[in-house]
């Protein structure tokens, strides 16, 4: 079964900086980019307490991508709140120093997670579910909403580092916590995700890779110029 992802915009706390512990709302009931609800009381962490990472974008490539674990996660209303222990005492991990270094800073503050639906219903079913499911949530049919997740588990939580906006790069360039090389670093990754998804072979992928890794930097240098 495909992983599906969820990003919101949270406010988070930073609990404990000398320790990198952070606490993220990572989702809530709120329409989503795809006109998608996942519901708060039915996430399931079966698989995810055994091993709880927090990861750098989704990615699982190599151990350089785990950025720490997650130490708590509970449902509070609403609200999946999760409590992450960024990998700052591990010298070599230098991902999770930045990132840490970015979240401290207010520049970093996007999580995603990864889960397996379970069980959900969309608004093309003949399911009377969905309708319950929107009066219970106090919506109607304009606010759109295509499919509501009724289930899910937990696979992983993600800090959005690579996907970061050009503004967020740009003031923590300017504030020293991100290089050159790192800005490299970030629009080559973030060209391999918008070009993964091509089916015209290598040759389209790498084009559609080296275009969008040029429109990044060209939205930074942009952004760059007027803060």
């Amino acid at each position: 079964m495909k992983t599906l992802r969820r990003e919101i915009h949270p406010q988070i706390k930073v609990l404990d900086a000398a320790q990198g512990i952070v606490e993220y709302v990572a989702s809530n009931e709120t329409i989503d980019s795809y006109q998608e609800i996942v519901r708060a009381d039915g996430w399931k962490f079966d698989r995810f307490e055994k091993n709880a990472p927090f990861v750098d974008s989704h990615n699982y490539e190599s151990i350089d991508c785990l950025l720490g674990k997650v130490i708590d996660f509970k449902v509070q209303g609403k609200n999946l709140i999760e409590t992450v222990k960024w990998a700052i005492d591990v010298p070599s991990n230098i991902t999770a120093q930045k990132g840490f270094q970015m979240t401290q800073g207010g520049y970093l503050k996007a999580v995603s997670v990864g889960f397996f639906p379970t069980r959900f219903v969309t608004k093309w079913d003949n399911d009377p579910t969905f309708n319950e499911q929107m009066d219970e949530l106090g919506l109607k049919n304009s606010d759109n909403v295509r499919c509501i997740y009724l289930e899910q588990q937990q696979i992983e939580l993600s800090a959005c580092v690579i996907g970061a906006n050009p503004d967020a790069v740009a003031r923590a360039y300017k504030a020293g916590i991100l290089d050159d090389a790192w800005l490299e670093k970030i629009s080559a990754v973030k060209a391999k995700r918008e070009s993964a998804s091509s089916a015209d072979g290598p040759a389209a992928v790498e084009l559609a890779r080296q275009r969008a890794r040029a429109r990044f930097l060209l939205e930074y240098q942009l952004t760059i110029k007027k803060i």
